[in-house]
């Protein structure tokens, strides 16, 4: 069992909608108090499933002790999965809740007790006293109990903050034109109308699988893992080769952009005084592991790391702006409603960058210069994408102008946020977002001014007259995280086959980029000399050399959308041109190897040169999840 303490001047709460489909019925769907009362939010965990009746008396015992200190009758039990990584079956957790409840109330408790199983908003107080805001947790397995003060005020608030926040949605056009969201004439722009369709009525909820998911096991790139936790996948071949393809293409723009490339730990201390702080703003949803006694959490970012170490490092001001890039393997405990294939997984990999910046002017200038390459890895993966902004009221007040240019480097009508109050740690936040065909939206790339983590993190540079300074943080991922990529372009291959087109992967990310289709067998070693030059050009290339007809040969290229597909037989051979059936022109033309090498080369300059990691020849391949 986890618990949170708080002492309050007054509760409320409204439950919103179910969360699952066992949740309590209730009588009234609101709850409002001025009395002073302890506020008690619980999680049970898997090591109460051993003796409920005995986690369910410690942790009223834990609770009446709390009350007796503070000199508090008014008792309330709010369940809140959301502290724990090890959560219980339900079942378990309402039986913990039931008994606490009833045994605080046979102790002369005023005792009011939260509906379980239900979305709900609330409002609290902290009284700010000593003894106001405390933790608890219970291992019922080792009977030890772990008590701790713990400073939550300002970010316990920031977690329901957003839920409440005071905002207004907008439509900016690229000349600047703000329009009311519910009043612009969307005529022309359909996906735009569904993102802010999406955004306003926030629901995330996943309901039936969406199309990425049968296209990445069909083209052998993602494949679920029974053997281990839902929202992880393996990643064959095919798909690792994309995925390093794409991860290799970021890497190199950010080394262009002058990124000091770094690599930081998977886990960290929950301890730790500022990762404490930190978590206080995301208490949910992390992975946890135990290490002696100890708790850890896997990371859903880069940050942690990069800015653990930037404290320790030495910065004058004329390093700035400074940037830090890491590609990231992340992890985020999404709720299982919400796990939707490469949309929403629970393990992802996130190309971070974090650009340290001295003061607001130089912040909307690297944004500015941050527009340039997310504009470019956004075209780069051929993806429709909307965007928008979510801006602190007054920034945008005193940063009309370039709120408006950002805007204009868009390029088209946008959504935009303006929100009254900071409810985390940004001041300006910008999204580049897919739609897919469940009318959901995922963000790819994000640029975000972050105001708050320097002071947390303790990470200051010295100006020129030779004082420390606080600097502000962009927070950016330049395309999103590389399961998103994926989704977002067969999302993108889904829309396309919808409306007539064929679909296809971008030519710089496909797995193989040439197959050769021998007519037979006397042809494989022809197609091994031409495989032999692509491999000194580093194009990607398999040989079909399976006991199958020509026609069934090419069906299966087709099914994997190859894009070249070069018979060769003796004509071939002897004349030295090539059968070319192009994917993306849709035709069929003569080349010689040179000329599609060259035609290759030419498309695909811009990305790094990443070899195929399965072997050339298909009668050497396993078969994982493909069909043909």
């Amino acid at each position: 069992m986890r618990m949170l303490q708080i002492h309050s001047d007054g509760f409320s709460y409204e439950t919103k909608r179910k969360a699952i489909k066992t949740a309590e019925e209730v009588e009234s769907d609101k709850y409002v108090t001025n009395d002073s009362c302890l506020v008690n939010f619980i999680a049970a965990e898997t090591t109460d499933q051993s003796d409920i009746a005995k986690a369910s008396q410690i942790t009223a015992e834990m609770i009446a002790a709390a009350a007796d200190e503070v000199k508090e009758k008014n008792v309330v039990v709010y369940p809140w999965v959301h502290l724990s990584e090890s959560p219980s079956r339900p079942d378990v957790a309402l039986k913990l809740l039931r008994g606490v409840s009833k045994i605080l109330s046979e102790k002369g408790y005023n005792i009011v007790r939260v509906p379980f199983g239900w979305y709900k908003s609330f409002s609290i107080h902290c009284k700010g006293h000593p003894l106001a805001e405390r933790s608890k947790v219970l291992d019922i397995t080792t009977m030890s109990v772990e008590e701790e003060d713990i400073t939550v005020g300002e970010d316990l608030t920031a977690l329901q903050a957003e839920e409440g926040a005071s905002s207004a949605f907008y439509i900016m056009e690229s000349d600047g034109q703000l329009t009311k969201y519910d009043k612009f004439d969307y005529t022309g722009y359909e996906e735009l109308r569904l993102y802010v369709n999406y955004e306003t009525a926030k629901d995330r909820t996943a309901h039936d699988p969406p199309p990425h998911i049968d296209l990445m096991k069909n083209l052998e790139l993602v494949d679920y893992e029974p053997g281990s936790d839902a929202g992880n996948f393996r990643w064959p071949p095919r798909g690792y080769t994309l995925k390093r393809a794409i991860e290799e293409r970021i890497v190199q723009e950010m080394l262009d952009y002058g990124a000091h490339i770094v690599q930081t730990p998977l886990i960290y201390d929950y301890a730790h005084p500022s990762l404490k702080s930190y978590l206080q703003r995301f208490p949910s949803r992390q992975y946890v592991v135990r290490s002696g006694t100890s708790d850890y959490f896997m990371r859903f970012s880069a940050c942690f790391g990069q800015f653990l170490m930037l404290s320790q490092a030495q910065v004058s001001y004329r390093q700035l702006p400074l940037k830090m890039f890491e590609i990231a393997p992340s992890y985020r405990r999404e709720q299982s409603g919400e796990l939707a294939g490469m949309r929403r997984p629970r393990a992802f990999t996130m190309p971070d960058i974090h650009e340290f910046v001295a003061d607001r002017d130089m912040a909307m200038q690297s944004v500015l210069n941050q527009m340039e390459f997310v504009g470019k890895l956004m075209g780069e993966l051929e993806v429709d994408y909307e965007v928008s902004f979510r801006i602190l009221k007054s920034f945008y007040e005193d940063n009309k102008e370039f709120v408006e240019r950002v805007v204009g480097m868009v390029g088209k009508p946008v959504m935009l946020e303006l929100f009254e109050e900071r409810y985390a740690y940004f001041i300006f936040k910008g999204e580049w977002n897919v739609v897919d065909a469940q009318e959901k939206a995922a963000c790819l790339a994000t640029i975000q001014i972050d105001v708050e983590n320097a002071e947390r993190f303790d990470i200051s540079y010295v100006d020129e007259d030779g004082e420390e300074k606080r600097p502000l943080i962009l927070h950016t991922s330049p395309s999103g995280s590389v399961e998103r990529v994926l989704y977002g372009v067969l999302e993108q291959a889904n829309k396309d086959m919808k409306r007539g087109k064929k679909p296809m992967l971008p030519l710089w990310m496909s797995p193989v980029q040439v197959r050769f289709v021998p007519v037979d067998d006397s042809n494989i070693d022809h197609c091994l000399e031409l495989g032999a030059k692509l491999d000194e050009k580093t194009i990607r290339y398999e040989i079909d050399d399976r006991q199958l007809t020509v026609g069934k040969k090419i069906r299966a290229a087709e099914k994997l959308w190859t894009p070249y597909i070069c018979v060769i037989g003796d004509r071939e051979e002897k004349s030295g041109d090539l059968a070319v059936r192009r994917r993306v022109e849709g035709d069929q033309v003569k080349m010689t190897l040179e000329e599609l090498m060259t035609e290759i080369s030419d498309k695909t300059d811009f990305a790094p040169r990443q070899r195929l990691l399965l072997p050339s020849v298909v009668s050497k391949q396993a078969i994982f999840s493909r069909e043909v």
